[in-house]
């Protein structure tokens, strides 16, 4: 059962002769047993922490601290909503 859904993004910057920034928007979904990004199925047995850097500039990290690593989310929106909801079901893996 899908619970929240995030947006992240995919930013690449091309340089010819200016410099060009492109945006690609994906979702990474909090399910009732899991997480999912377009790329990566994260268990929520596997997942040991979540943590957020906020910044000034527009763009901001999200890091999914896993077995296999970590991994970091580009996001614009505040993903308080989603620590806080992978957060509580954490609780039921640890």
């Amino acid at each position: 059962m899908k619970i929240f859904s995030l947006s992240y993004f995919v930013v690449t910057r091309k340089i010819d002769l200016h410099i060009q920034i492109e945006e690609e928007e994906k979702s990474l979904i909090l399910w009732s047993d899991r997480v999912t990004s377009e790329e990566h199925t994260f268990h929520l047995k596997a997942i040991h922490d979540i943590s957020f850097k906020p910044s000034p500039n527009r763009y901001k990290m999200l890091y999914l601290h896993t077995n296999r690593g970590v991994f970091s989310f580009v996001v614009k929106d505040n993903p308080e909503e989603m620590i806080q909801l992978i957060k509580s079901r954490l609780e039921d893996y640890q």
